[in-house]
């Protein structure tokens, strides 16, 4: 802290700076007891506050006063002498002085409390000063205005920006023209501490229009009734409430639009529902929708939406050559007439519209896939009567059109594909049928007129061999024998055939399978094969439960349970192992057997037709049993495969469906 003391009186200063020296650790003093100190501590205005005498050699505390407060008027200054009388202590609390004491040894004690005092009460007055600016600027900034009035509508002060938002210059000129008075509050309308928020549209000097929100508050200000308020521009946000407004408009028809497709109607419904939500968006009088027929040259309306019949009607028709420029529409460009009455020359339609009372027209082109199929046309009885907005909604509008009349062409094209096509399979499913029952047939007459004559030939070869054994030499019987083993592996044939077959035509229904109890079913069927080879079969219990066809999988599993033990190689017991796993949602069991093995390029070739890797004299069989293995289980939504070793045995899995309980 920095303090000047101004006195002629060297003894009275000592006192002084020994007082405030006493009183401030921190305080650096400055003495001037002549006029040329004094300027010098002015220019260098390094002081914090002053202590000046009143009665001076050279002058006097006022002038010292009036000189300190017009270079510095925000430093505080104490006058502190015996020589003042009260007229001069009035006067200079007048010119700003913040204190006056009488020089005294009694009130020198006084003196460092005052200054303490004075200097806090500036830095209060100092912050209070910073924070109102500071606060006067961001309502600046904010572009808030700022008003006091008393309820009767006397106006007490306001801001730059409360003018410059009504666009007058001063306080005077608002007073002056009288206006602007629903801005504020009468006193019945508003109560102590009570706030009251309205939003106006006001007509400013120049004949503009804006929108303004008022905030008002009725306080007491020193025992009398006023009202503070504060004034903001909210044009912006009017405009941006009645745009959104709209937008929301037009997206509700856009979404209407799009509901119109997914409800599958007619290009005229769609049509009809977007003009109906479209119309009151634009400033206008006629909106219509027209096609083009580029066959026959005809333009048709297909929806209308006007004002007392207005345009044409739905359904008329009219050649393109009447309609306007159409070279335009099929540039992707929309069609403007500001003035209908100042165009040089007009096509039939224009000037039918006309006659009606219609002077704008514009006319947007509806492109679907690259191609021109229609017009949106919006018809005006004001000229140039359509906003930038209007026309952007028009646009949105028709690009939006010709997408759900595309969609709808498509969707009544692809109808009619579907009924062709539903005509189409009928007519081959009746195909399929009759093949399927020449094939039932077909399968009976193997049933039926073929095993038939095998089982004579069987019965007889049977008698001969049993009744003329001794007739015949070595090679008859051998013959005979030879006939016989033919004649059963013809009929095995024709059953493990019967059976390929029937996979692939009759309906497999699905059941919930216990494969412990199928297994045990199944090993009770093969059990005088499985002492015939003294084979081995272990079963690692339990096994999970699947979703199947009962009867195939059971013949599944036989089939592959009598290749294990079939394809071992001499003089070696079979011994088969079977266990079940989860793979995902589905149970794979597996067949692991101690067979000769498959080489790895034979191994998608053995589940075909009649594939057979070794002759009948080593492995007899009919070649069939793996492709009915794969027939079924691809018939049930399964799947096979297997692991093999030459020489080192071979594992088979089928993969079916889990069953959760």
């Amino acid at each position: 802290m920095h303090i000047l003391i101004i006195d002629d009186d060297k003894n009275d200063r000592f006192m002084v700076t020994r007082e405030m020296r006493r009183e401030f650790s921190d305080v650096e003093i400055e003495e001037v007891g002549e006029p040329e100190e004094f300027e010098q501590a002015l220019a260098a205005g390094r002081f914090d506050l002053t202590i000046t005498d009143y009665q001076l050699r050279w002058t006097n505390g006022l002038e010292i006063l009036r000189t300190l407060k017009q270079r510095f008027p925000e430093r505080p200054v104490i006058m502190f002498t015996n020589t003042g009388t009260q007229e001069i202590a009035v006067e200079a609390m007048k010119s700003g002085l913040d204190d006056y004491i009488l020089k005294s040894p009694k009130h020198l004690l006084r003196l460092s409390t005052t200054v303490r005092t004075v200097l806090e009460r500036n830095e209060t007055r100092r912050r209070a000063s910073f924070f109102e600016n500071r606060l006067q600027s961001l309502l600046d900034q904010l572009h808030v205005g700022v008003f006091r009035v008393i309820p009767d509508g006397r106006l007490l002060e306001v801001n730059n920006v409360f003018l410059r938002v009504l666009g007058l210059n001063s306080l005077d000129e608002l007073q002056s023209i009288g206006g602007f008075s629903e801005i504020f509050s009468k006193a019945r309308d508003i109560t102590p501490q009570q706030r009251r928020e309205r939003e106006l549209k006001l007509r400013k000097p120049d004949g503009t229009s804006i929108w303004v929100s008022v905030n008002e508050t009725l306080i007491t200000n020193q025992g009398e009734l006023v009202i503070d308020g504060l004034l903001e521009d909210i044009t912006g946000r009017k405009r941006a409430e009645e745009s959104l407004k709209r937008y929301a408009t037009r997206l509700r028809t856009l979404q209407e639009l799009d509901r119109s497709i997914l409800r599958a109607i007619s290009p005229a419904g769609i049509a009809q529902t977007a003009l109906m939500f479209t119309y009151p968006l634009l400033r206008c009088q006629l909106l219509d929708v027209t096609l083009f027929d580029w066959e026959t040259q005809q333009a048709t309306v297909l929806a209308v939406q006007s004002h007392e019949g207005i345009g044409c009607s739905i359904g008329e028709s009219f050649s393109l050559q009447d309609f306007g420029d159409i070279e335009t529409l099929q540039q992707n460009q929309a069609l403007i007439i500001e003035n209908l009455a100042e165009h040089p020359r007009l096509y039939r339609i224009q000037q039918r519209l006309f006659d009606q009372g219609i002077r704008f027209i514009m006319n947007v082109p509806v492109i679907a896939q690259g191609q021109l199929i229609g017009s949106l046309n919006v018809g005006a009885i004001q000229p140039s009567s359509l906003t930038e907005e209007d026309m952007d909604n028009a646009y949105e509008v028709a690009n939006q059109l010709a997408i759900a009349i595309q969609q709808s062409r498509l969707r009544e094209e692809l109808h009619r594909y579907t009924e062709q096509l539903e005509q189409l399979v009928s007519n081959r499913t009746q195909q399929l049928e009759e093949a399927n029952s020449a094939l039932e047939a077909f399968a009976y007459s193997i049933s039926h007129d073929l095993q038939e004559p095998l089982r004579a030939i069987r019965g007889f070869a049977t008698i001969l061999l049993e009744e003329y054994d001794t007739a015949l030499n070595s090679v008859g019987q051998d013959l005979l024998h030879r006939i016989a083993s033919s004649v059963e592996r013809m009929d095995n044939l024709l059953v493990d055939l019967l059976a390929y077959s029937r996979l692939s035509r009759v309906d497999l229904p699905l059941q919930p399978i216990n494969l412990n109890l199928l297994m045990r079913q199944v090993l009770t069927q093969l059990e005088s094969s499985l002492e015939e080879k003294q084979a081995q079969i272990i079963v690692a219990e339990p096994l999970l439960e699947v979703v199947g066809n009962y009867r195939t999988v059971e013949q599944i599993v036989t089939n592959l349970l009598t290749n294990s033990i079939k394809f071992v190689a001499a003089g070696v017991q079979p011994q088969v192992r079977i266990w079940s796993e989860r793979r995902n949602r589905n149970v794979r069991l597996w067949v692991e057997d101690n067979g000769i093995g498959i080489q790895l390029q034979h191994r998608e070739r053995i589940f075909g037709v009649f594939e057979r890797l070794h002759s009948i004299e080593a492995y007899p069989g009919t070649g069939i049993g793996l492709a009915i293995v794969r027939k079924g289980i691809e018939r049930m939504g399964g799947q096979v495969g297997m692991e093999s070793e030459v020489g080192g045995g071979s594992r088979f899995w089928i993969e079916l469906p889990e069953f959760v309980k």
